[in-house]
This record gives structure tokens, C-alpha cells and sequence, in this order.
């Protein structure tokens, strides 16, 4: 497969411009506003002239009535003008922030588990945060810069023009000077830039595991390892902001020493035109206030470089999660109401980059209605073997059917909906117990209640302060971790679905605990296929058929008497966790 080829900045650029389109009537305004601007700085220079030489030369009184007038006039319509710009231009810029991150969550919602599997949390966190905050200061720095500051460039030019012409020529020497500044610092800003933007997923990666991990840390005392991975990870987004800091400016001081040298070419060549009566006092004051007032955006516009390099590679990394693949569904096929009969045809399994099969070749067929438990020592292949069926994985080869229909030939929302998941790995969301319960559904208080009943769970959740509508926390911190597994294992019941996965779904429970909920899904068996993963071997014992997997393959197959009676795997294991908890 070939890498994809990594954009160019030209690319990215009218990409990010793309946004921008469907707020042109905004952008008109907020351009509207940066040409009156442009405008009115030439204003004035273009005052000060007829001010001096009507006033000090011509000695004539209504210069002196109206220019203060015109003055604030200038200025009134500069603070109208500026107003609107910067707000047309932020209210482009929020809804650009919006856009995006709209855009993003909305494919990590699509992506495979696959993507989840080789990305680092924070890094994509840093998207969300970091990457389109920047974007979003780039598209205003570089339309309220580029576009204002380019105006009044080309607004004091032309006047400086139709003063004096042939003085204006030295300003030529500035634009070639600009140019090689910008290209110079763009190149070396945009690297440092992507550096920083890794950098930063790589802090709040630290930052989200020291939050969720703080207990091991306090009891391991790990306190110090933690505080030197972040110095060192903040350490180098220091030294990265600071090179930046330094490309960034790096350009002003080399235009200020050029256009001091054409300021004093213009005092020397200046006041001999004006001896020559080839250019008035107050032309020659206009002319070098225009000249002066034209340094300024020019510095801004050097300075351009850095927020733009910074905006193209946070677009980068942006558009890259918004361009990922979404899950694969090319099923096309409704199955309704399935009976929950399944069946393996040589289905096998190989992770990306490996170089041997994690699972099978497989060839099994699960009956509707039985409880099947699935053991063997971790690593063994289990959890990958019940992740195929909701084709959270997809099968490298072979097939396994639902009902005798491929499922890759169901929809995943047609499929999906016939499983409900409990994995080991507990996840609640930051909301109440009763929307926890019902995710993803209507809320129907009788079945949340008859759910939670048969989850065991009931009894604890009526003694919480406000019942099924109190908040527990993120991921369930106010929680018991029994208390939260009864929680998972109530929203699988919610669904009602025809295939129920537990996977280790009783290992956080007390022996009370564990025998209500054991009760419950002796109840729920009936119209159900049941799918038990477990590493308590006493849990699986009334099981319809316990499958022994070993190195991804089932090694052996049949009841929990027929199994011990063959003295196989499964026996060995059963008689080392007896000696394990006899220690």
C-alpha cells in the first residue's frame, strides 16, 4: 500500500480557503472595511500636505477651519472601518473552529477500531484544541494582515507616487528585501512548527494519563517519574516556541535598518528637490510621513510567515484526521430479527504489520438459544475472537455468517443491533445512571428498571442520592468498580439484543454481586445466544459448551464435565486456579 503523499503548502492553503466560501457576504464586508482603512491611512499624509502648505506658506485661514474636521471625520471612519473588519473576520474565524472540529468528531465517530489502536489519545485531543485554534489564528492574522496591510501598502505607494515619482523609486528597494525575509523564515517556521504540534499531543497524552492514573501514581510513588516525563516534554516546547519566536522576528529588524537607509536617502535627496522648488514643504512632509506610515504594515507583513506556517501545518494535521477512512460498510443487506445462529468457515485473523495470524483458522457454529464460554490463558485469542462478530475487526480470511448470511453483507447498523457488548474494560459515560443505561436509545423507564433488576444493580442505584438521575462522575468515578460493571451490564440488557457478549464481564464483582447477576442472565438465557469470557472457570460451569483457545486457536470443545474428564487444557487450568485460591 502506498503512503499517502504529504501536501503541499499551495495545496493545504486553497484547501483551508475552500472554508471559507460559504461566508463570502461576511468576507465582503470585512474586506469592505479593511479598503476603507487602506484608504484612510493615505488620508493622512494626504491632510498633512494641503494643512502645511495653506496654512504655513499660503497663509490661508480655511485650511486651518476644516482640516481639524477632516480630521476626525478620517478618524471616525477609520474606527467604523476597523470595527467591522475584525468583526467580520471573527466571526469567519469562529465558524471556521466550528467547522472543523464539527468535521473531525464526526469521522472519529466512523473510524475503525484499528485507528484507535495505533493513535495516542492526546495527540488527537491536541487536534480538538491546539491545531484548530491555530488555524483559526492563522485565517485571521492572515486576512486582516494580508489583505488591510497589502491595501495600505499599495494605497501609501500610489500616493508617494503622484507626489514625487522619481523619489518614490528607492522604495523599490524594500519589496525585494521583504521577499527574501518571508521565504527564508517560511521554510524554517513551518518545520518547527510541525515539530511543536507533536510535541504538544505528547503533553496532553502525559497530562490525560496523569489525570486518569493519579491513583497509581500517588500509591506507586510515582510522582517524580511523572513530573520529569512532563519537564522533559515541556522543556522542548519551550526551546520549539522560542526558535519560533526568533524566526518570527527575525525579519523586523532587517526592515527597519532598510528603511531607515531609504528614509536618509530620502532627507538628503528630499530637501534638494525642495530647494529646487521641485517638491513643496508640505509635499516633502507628506511625502515622508507617507513613507514613514509605510514601514509598519510592511514589518506586519513580514511577519506574516509565522502565524501562516503555523496555520498550513495545523491544517495538515487537521485534514489528516478528517481524510482517515471510515469504517468500511459495504453491506447492503437489513437482517431484522435474527435468530442468533452463528457460524465460523475458516474465519482467521491477522493485525496489520504482523507477520502471523492473531486468530484461526476457525471453523465453528454456534447454536441460537446456548450459552457458550469461551477460557484460556490471556492472550490466547478470546477478546479477538468475539470482536470479529460485531466486525469491530474485520476477518483477514474466511467468513462467518449470521443466520447462514455473510455479515459483511449486513449493514454494521443492522448488524450491530442484534449485539450487545460488555467488555472488560468498563466505560460510562459523564452523565446520569439512567441515560448510561439507556445510551443510545429512547428513554423507557420500565425497561431501564427491568434491566438494572436483572443486573443486580437495582438495589444500589435506589440508595444514590437522586436515584437513576444522579451524576456519577466521569467514567463512572463515583462509583464502586462492581457497581459500574452492574452499570454495563444493565445498558447490554437495555438493548435486548439477540446475541449478549460479556467479556470478563464479572471480574470486578463481589461474590454477592456476582451471584445476582449470574441470576439475571440465567433469566435473560432463554431467546438469547450468549457469548462468556472468563478467567473465573467456576463462572462458566453451567455453560452449554466451554471453548479452550490456545496461541488463536480452539484447542478443545465441550461441556465443563466432558472437558475435565478428558484431564486436556482446560483441566490443567481449572486445577491451577484451584491451587492458586487454595494459597
Amino acid at each position: 500500500m502506498t503512503a499517502p503523499l504529504t501536501p503541499t503548502s499551495r495545496q493545504t492553503l486553497s484547501r483551508l480557503l475552500g472554508y471559507f466560501r460559504p461566508h463570502w457576504r461576511v468576507f465582503l464586508v470585512g474586506t469592505f472595511g479593511m479598503v476603507l482603512l487602506a484608504v484612510s491611512e493615505a488620508g493622512i499624509p494626504a491632510l498633512l500636505k494641503p494643512l502645511l502648505d495653506g496654512t504655513f506658506v499660503e497663509k490661508d485661514p480655511v485650511y486651518l477651519k476644516w482640516a481639524p474636521v477632516a480630521l476626525i471625520l478620517l478618524f471616525l471612519v477609520r474606527g467604523i472601518a476597523q470595527l467591522a473588519s475584525n468583526a467580520a473576520f471573527a466571526a469567519i474565524s469562529t465558524r471556521l473552529m466550528h467547522t472543523l472540529r464539527e468535521q473531525m468528531f464526526t469521522r472519529l465517530l466512523q473510524l475503525p477500531t484499528e485507528f484507535y489502536e495505533r493513535t495516542v489519545s492526546g495527540t488527537v485531543i491536541s487536534r480538538f484544541s491546539y491545531d484548530v485554534s491555530q488555524i483559526s489564528y492563522a485565517g485571521v492574522q492572515l486576512f486582516n494582515t494580508l489583505v488591510k496591510d497589502s491595501l495600505i501598502v499599495l494605497g501609501l505607494l500610489a500616493y508617494v507616487f503622484w507626489l514625487d515619482w522619481q523619489l518614490s523609486l528607492i522604495t523599490f528597494i524594500l519589496l525585494p528585501t521583504v521577499a527574501l525575509i518571508a521565504k527564508f523564515i517560511g521554510r524554517r517556521q513551518r518545520g518547527l512548527s510541525r515539530e511543536m504540534q507533536d510535541t504538544f499531543g505528547e503533553m496532553t497524552h502525559v497530562l490525560e494519563e496523569t489525570t486518569r492514573g493519579h491513583k497509581v501514581i500517588k500509591i506507586h510513588g510515582g510522582q517524580e517519574y511523572e513530573a520529569r516525563r512532563f519537564d522533559a516534554t515541556a522543556k522542548r516546547i519551550r526551546h520549539q516556541q522560542f526558535k519560533l519566536a526568533v524566526a518570527a522576528n527575525i525579519g523586523v529588524p532587517v526592515v527597519e535598518f532598510v528603511g531607515a537607509v531609504i528614509m536618509a536617502a530620502v532627507i538628503y535627496i528630499g530637501t534638494d528637490r525642495a530647494a529646487e522648488e521641485q517638491l513643496t514643504v508640505g509635499g516633502f512632509v507628506a511625502f515622508f510621513t507617507a513613507l514613514g506610515l509605510l514601514f509598519s504594515p510592511i514589518k506586519r507583513l513580514t511577519k506574516l510567515t509565522d502565524p501562516l506556517q503555523r496555520g498550513l501545518a495545523a491544517a495538515e494535521s487537521v485534514f489528516a484526521v478528517i481524510d482517515e477512512l471510515p469504517e468500511q460498510d459495504h453491506g447492503r443487506q437489513d437482517i431484522g430479527h435474527s435468530s442468533g445462529a452463528l457460524r465460523f468457515e475458516q474465519a482467521h485473523f491477522r493485525y496489520p504489520g504482523a507477520e502471523r495470524d492473531a486468530l484461526g483458522p476457525i471453523d465453528l457454529e454456534i447454536r441460537p438459544d446456548s450459552m457458550t464460554a469461551l477460557v484460556g490463558a490471556s492472550g490466547s485469542g478470546k477478546s479477538t475472537f468475539v470482536s470479529l462478530i460485531p466486525r469491530l475487526h474485520e476477518v483477514t480470511g474466511g467468513r462467518i455468517l449470521l443466520d447462514g448470511i455473510d455479515t459483511r453483507q449486513l449493514t454494521l447498523d443492522s448488524l450491530r443491533q442484534q449485539i450487545a457488548f460488555v467488555d472488560q474494560q468498563v466505560i460510562l459515560f459523564n452523565d446520569t445512571v439512567g441515560t448510561n443505561i439507556a445510551y443510545g436509545a429512547a428513554h423507557d423507564e420500565a425497561r431501564v428498571r427491568q434491566a438494572v433488576r436483572d443486573a443486580g444493580a437495582l438495589e444500589f442505584i435506589e440508595n444514590l442520592p437522586q436515584g437513576f438521575d444522579t451524576p456519577i462522575g466521569e467514567n463512572g468515578v463515583k462509583l464502586s468498580g462492581g457497581q459500574r460493571q452492574r452499570l454495563a451490564i444493565a445498558r447490554a440488557l437495555f438493548t435486548n439484543a439477540r446475541i449478549l457478549i460479556l467479556d470478563e464481564a464479572t471480574s470486578a464483582l463481589d461474590t454477592e454481586s456476582e451471584r445476582l447477576v449470574q441470576q439475571g442472565l440465567e433469566r435473560l438465557r432463554s431467546g438469547r445466544t450468549t457469548l462468556v469470557i472468563a478467567h473465573r472457570l467456576s463462572t462458566v460451569q453451567k455453560a452449554d459448551r466451554i471453548l479452550v483457545f490456545e496461541h488463536g486457536r480452539i484447542v478443545e470443545d465441550g461441556t465443563h464435565g466432558e472437558l475435565m474428564a478428558r484431564k486436556g487444557v482446560y483441566y490443567r487450568l481449572n486445577q491451577a486456579q484451584l491451587f492458586a485460591e487454595d494459597k
